[in-house]
């Protein structure tokens, strides 16, 4: 996913990261260039932690399998990019 005029250039995220150095959880400016790449970009509306969030942000946690991470699957929003046919850019 490339620029989006639809988000902003800069946005707070909070971003789970482990490395040899230690494990980190916090809130961190990003940028659409610093997300993984997928089918669908939302710019979120609301959000929630679930439990497996509130899993995937300790240590112990044991179910993040690739870092850094970005916690939060309980959304909601507008599709500001697509690349899966089920989802059309500026649908809620």
């Amino acid at each position: 996913m490339g620029e989006c005029k639809d988000m902003p250039a800069i946005f707070k995220a909070f971003v789970v990261d482990k490395k040899q150095e230690g494990f980190t959880a916090g809130f961190k400016d990003l940028t659409a260039a610093d997300l993984p790449p997928g089918e669908v970009l939302i710019k979120v509306a609301y959000s929630s932690v679930n439990y497996k969030d509130g899993l995937a942000s300790i240590p112990e946690g044991k179910i993040v399998r690739s870092y850094p991470f970005v916690p939060g699957i309980d959304l909601s929003g507008t599709v500001v990019e697509s690349s899966d046919a089920r989802f059309k850019a500026d649908e809620e």
